[in-house]
């Protein structure tokens, strides 16, 4: 398992694809590498746009969690937000709008849930190609 925390940062995603590429190379996973880290961009951007709207109330981080098994990848970042996500139609002219249609995209599988006492997890899914992963 690997766990990072994020506040409001100007470049939370460039640290969340960082971090996400780094661990994904120490697992020897890097042929789900680059889905897995635009996936996690978009969410980590996600949750901090909209996770923390009201963090006066609820003052709890995005955290990205990232688990594994021998052939399978679970990337998951939470937030304090009890709002649930919107998987929207494309608007092919908006500048944003599309992170979740880019998860969807990229990953093998993808869902949320609420978490008590407050908050939620969206995650993503991914299948790895080969077996042998240590």
């Amino acid at each position: 398992m690997a766990v990072h925390e994020f506040h409001r940062e100007s470049l939370a995603a460039r640290t969340a694809r960082r971090f996400t590429a780094g661990v994904l190379q120490t697992w020897s996973m890097d042929d789900v590498a680059d889905d897995a880290a635009l996936a996690v961009c978009e969410l980590v951007t996600n949750a901090l746009r909209h996770g923390l709207r009201h963090q006066a109330i609820h003052p709890l981080p995005v955290r990205l969690l990232m688990f594994r098994s021998a052939r399978a990848l679970l990337c998951m970042v939470t937030d304090p937000s009890n709002d649930a996500p919107v998987l929207r139609e494309p608007d092919y002219v908006a500048e944003t709008g599309r992170g979740l249609q880019v998860v969807a995209g990229v990953s093998r599988m993808w869902g949320w849930a609420r978490l008590r006492p407050v908050g939620k997890a969206v995650w993503a899914g991914f299948t790895a190609e080969a077996a042998g992963y240590r």
